[in-house]
């Protein structure tokens, strides 16, 4: 207990300070109050310069270049006239204003049909203010779905990776990779504050969702057409996470929560030696994996090569390789947010900003059944467990994440500038602890008879830090508005001496006893290694865009708009892997031993250890990477009911890489041959991609949309080199190769029904075919677990989209209880089919396909593959996922009940069909309890997760 005391004395006193300081804050917010808020078109898009009044006096205001207002008034019940040049004007009653509090009102204006008389739309408060929050998604240019940050609250989710799967269409791996309609990650964006993230994984093209903490968003949108604008082209999606905007009047709120795990909480929790400020989620230094710098070795493939100065390099290798026992703690949470919205001289000028800080630690444990190959066993051995577990163990995961916001913005009547600041960082330290099965070792039995023949221990102390700073502006000059912004994001990602450890028990007949063992040689991290691994990358992107109505009103209304997206990227990517082995040609070490007690100075020489340093593959690899398209699109209306938005973006992709897998190859072929790419390799220099979307408004409340775009993704750094690295989640090396990029043609088609405020029922079809889908392939390979990436030929992927939210208050419309009651929910259905690409290894040399005849004696070739057909679905597709909610809320109290549903999900596609692995269906039942107290100044919530402890298996 001493270990944790001065941690929870920092909180203490952290939770006081806090406390003092919002107290503060919300006496001194005691004052008048206010009406705050924004007026739209009927495009969902600001309109400049309204006008605000307030009925019955002289006082009133104008909107700006956002179309926000913000009226100061004495308490009361007032209404107001809201007017504008060719629009309807419209008359809002009864709207309440409280001393010390902002009335929040959204308005949305539509245009005139009369050019004689004036035109008055009479609206209530409560009516006009959430008509204003979904006019922008009932009049998005293409399709959209999302969450809300009110929606996430009512939910037990932490982060935003957590939240992702609740989207109509969404799934995720471990809650923070995301998939899209079926198209795994690497074809999906991230974008924070529209600047597109970088991927946060060293061996896939991905971005964790789980660096976001849930309390400092807004709300994320999912965009599931292209228009040309868009930062950047995907082919699932583009996940649009906005972190939280300047305030419309002074706050601050305080929150701090615990949890407990009911197989987790007050159980043995092992790790490896915990440093002093883990909780905070940085390295003391006890994750030190070595006293010296490190060279590789001498002795790459005889071990009796190794060399005296080889020894004392060992000795230098501290010892981290004991494993021990602490007891979980409860989860805990803190959370402090503050805003200010500051009044300048001149009434049309503001100045604001919001603050942030997030703090989350979590310590659960995970029961594992093996279900899949992961211990070596052939498919003769894996047939004896029939569709029982091959193994079992645990993982014992410790979790730290701290986050911090800093926004701040200045708007004048027509110009606007905004600054955010996101800073983020996840400590994940990961022991795994599995008992398995392993027939490369002979001696061994292998059945569910027989007591586990293998235990393997890994330990992943993984630190990543996201860092992004990004200044925007918003100018109106004229009738011209233009848009800017620049960004810096940086992401760095630490995994700090990582233990690979395989134990083998000798007593398996008879009981367990597992003790270390080491072999001479090998391909893969076990049975004894250890790894440093550190990526950085930083990225510039930059937007100028230029838009002005052709014909603001009328029939005919349209808007033109181009603009230039550009990025710059620079990656390094370096690691380092020791691995254990006989100080010469010995067997001595497979006897019974203790790696954490055998691991001293004396015991590193020739009969006994050495530490052998990257013996095989490249350890790392350098780029740099440019983009740059330029873009033309029109919102284009005609009469009320056709409105298309359509144009081209012209693209220009530049990837320069130290070490890439042309170069790889050709220092691996004779110098009498030099590798080239094959046309399907070789990429334009310029693409042209259209895209368009059209939607037919039937009335106020029914839309049908239809959508046609191309879009292209690019290859990251990770895959276009032969560098490999291990995996832990898929315990295995993981490659790149001689990649190229992959371009989705789209087709979409909705219907969308608005039945009331807040309220949707949709349903939609999709059509998307990829060219060159490039796919994480396993090698079946007894001896060596190898992943590798290849372009596929071609692969089709379609499916249904259904979405619905509805208050029952229709059915009894003088119940209350009823209109407080709303049910939701989302589904879809997916399919896919695939035509791969495989080199045809049959006989030697049938890979190779000579070009040409020899120049100066170098013989130029390429490799050569074979197209087939498969009876699969694309990577990382599930066939089904589905969701549902139901929601109950007043003023005092809250129930919230979420269920998710995931179908059966390709999770490792293999060279050979017959040997693919799945991730078996999953759902989680989630439940919110929430109270409101002293006039909703606090509020209490409970939370339940996976309420029926489900787990899933692969």
């Amino acid at each position: 207990m001493k270990l944790y005391l001065p941690y929870v004395f920092k909180n203490l006193v952290l939770i006081v300070l806090i406390l003092l300081v919002s107290a503060a804050s919300t006496l001194a917010f005691q004052g008048s109050g206010r009406i705050v808020g924004k007026v739209v078109d009927e495009k969902g898009e600001s309109i400049i310069g309204a006008t605000i009044k307030i009925v019955g006096q002289t006082g009133g205001a104008s909107t700006n270049i956002d179309g926000a207002f913000n009226i100061s008034l004495a308490a009361g019940t007032y209404s107001l006239d809201i007017s504008y040049i060719s629009y309807q004007t419209k008359r809002i009653t009864g709207i309440v204003v409280k001393a010390g509090e902002s009335t929040p009102l959204n308005i949305s204006l539509s245009p005139s049909t009369s050019q004689l008389n004036e035109v008055v739309i009479v609206s209530t408060y409560s009516k006009s203010n959430t008509e204003g929050l979904f006019v922008k998604q009932k009049n998005a240019v293409n399709f959209t779905n999302g969450i809300s940050a009110e929606q996430i609250t009512k939910t037990p989710d932490s982060n935003v990776g957590q939240s992702l799967k609740r989207i109509s269409g969404i799934s995720t791996f471990d809650n923070k990779y995301v998939v899209v309609r079926g198209i795994s990650e690497r074809y999906n964006v991230a974008t924070l504050d529209g600047t597109p993230m970088p991927s946060t994984d060293y061996s896939r093209r991905n971005f964790s969702f789980e660096l976001i903490p849930s309390e400092m968003i807004e709300g994320v949108l999912v965009h599931k057409t292209v228009t040309p604008d868009l930062p950047v082209g995907f082919g699932g999606g583009m996940i649009q996470v906005n972190s939280k905007d300047i305030p419309t009047q002074n706050f601050a709120t305080f929150s701090v929560g615990s949890g407990y795990n009911s197989q987790s909480t007050g159980n043995d929790f092992l790790s490896n030696k915990r440093g002093k400020y883990d909780y905070l989620g940085f390295d003391d230094g006890t994750r030190k994996m070595s006293t010296g710098p490190l060279v590789s070795t001498s002795g790459r493939i005889n071990a009796a090569a190794f060399t005296q100065a080889d020894f004392d390099q060992s000795r230098l290798f501290t010892n981290n390789w004991n494993i021990y026992k602490y007891v979980a703690l409860p989860g805990q949470n803190l959370a402090f947010s503050f805003g200010r919205n500051i009044e300048l001289k001149k009434a049309e000028h503001k100045f604001g900003y919001i603050a942030a800080i997030n703090y989350r630690n979590s310590q659960n444990i995970s029961r594992v059944e093996n279900r899949r190959d992961r211990f070596l066993l052939s498919q003769e051995s894996l047939d004896k467990f029939g569709n029982g577990p091959i193994g079992s163990g645990k993982i014992y995961s410790f979790n730290s994440t701290l986050g911090a916001m800093f926004n701040m913005g200045f708007k004048t009547k027509t110009n606007t500038f905004s600054l955010k600041n996101t800073y983020s960082r996840v400590f994940s330290n990961v022991t795994t602890n599995l008992f398995g099965y392993d027939e490369v070792t002979s001696e061994f039995y292998v059945g569910p008879q027989y007591k586990p023949s293998v235990q393997r221990i890994s330990i992943e102390p993984d630190f990543l830090t996201l860092l992004q700073t990004k200044l925007m502006g918003e100018n109106q000059l004229g009738s011209y508005k233009v848009t800017w912004d620049l960004s810096r994001t940086s992401i760095d990602r630490e995994r700090k001496d990582m233990m690979r450890r395989e134990l083998i028990n000798r007593d398996q007949l008879f009981g367990d006893f597992y003790t270390d063992w080491v072999k001479d040689a090998g391909y893969t991290v076990y049975p004894g290694s250890r790894q440093n691994f550190n990526l950085n990358q930083v990225d510039y992107n930059w937007n100028f865009t230029v838009s002005k109505p052709l014909v603001k009103t009328g029939p005919f209304s349209g808007t033109l708009k181009a603009g230039y997206i550009g990025f710059a990227k620079n990656q390094k990517n370096n690691f380092l892997t020791a691995y254990i082995r006989p100080g010469d040609n010995t067997t001595q070490l497979q006897a019974r031993f203790n790696l954490a007690e055998y691991h001293l100075p004396q015991n590193f020489g020739p009969g006994k250890m050495v530490y052998e340093i990257d013996p095989m593959g490249n350890n790392g690899y350098e780029g740099k990477s440019k983009f740059h398209t330029g873009y033309f699109m029109i919102d284009q209306r005609f009469w009320d009911k056709l409105r298309l938005v359509g144009g081209f973006r012209l693209e220009n992709f530049k990837l320069d890489m130290l070490d890439d897998a042309i170069t790889t190859l050709n220092s691996r072929f004779d110098s009498n041959v030099k590798v080239i790419k094959s046309d399907f390799e070789i990429e334009p220099k310029f693409n042209l991609l259209p895209s368009f979307n059209l939607t037919y408004k039937l009335n106020d409340q029914f839309n049908f949309r239809v959508a046609y775009s191309q879009s292209i993704t690019r290859p990251e750094f990770n895959e276009s080199s032969f560098a490999t690295n291990f995996n832990s989640e898929l315990q295995a090396d993981v490659s790149g190769g001689l990649v190229t990029s992959t371009t989705t043609t789209s087709y979409d088609f909705r219907a969308e029904w608005f039945p009331g405020v807040g309220e949707v029922l949709s349903v939609g079809v999709f059509n998307k075919d990829l060219a060159k889908p490039l796919e994480l392939i396993k090698l079946n390979d007894l001896n060596y677990n190898l992943y590798y990436y290849i372009n596929a030929q071609s692969a089709n992927c379609y499916g249904l989209e259904f979405e619905m939210r509805k208050n029952l208050g229709f059915f009894n419309s003088e119940s209350t209880w009823l209109s407080k009651l709303v049910v939701s929910s989302n589904l879809s259905l997916l399919r896919s089919s695939v035509i791969g690409r495989r080199l045809p290894f049959d006989g030697e040399g049938d890979f190779i396909e000579k070009v040409g005849l020899p120049e100066n004696g170098i013989q130029t070739i390429r490799l050569k593959y074979i197209p087939f057909k498969q009876n699969r679905p694309l990577f990382g597709q599930t066939p089904i996922l589905f969701n549902a909610g139901i929601e109950y809320n007043t003023d005092k109290f809250g129930i919230n009940i979420v269920h998710n549903y995931s179908g059966r999900k390709f999770f490792v596609l293999t060279s050979s069909p017959e040997a693919n692995e799945f991730e078996a269906p999953f759902e989680q039942t989630d439940l919110q309890f929430s109270s409101n107290f002293f006039n909703n100044k606090l509020k209490v919530k409970m939370n339940l997760g996976n309420i029926f402890n489900n787990t899933n298996f692969y």
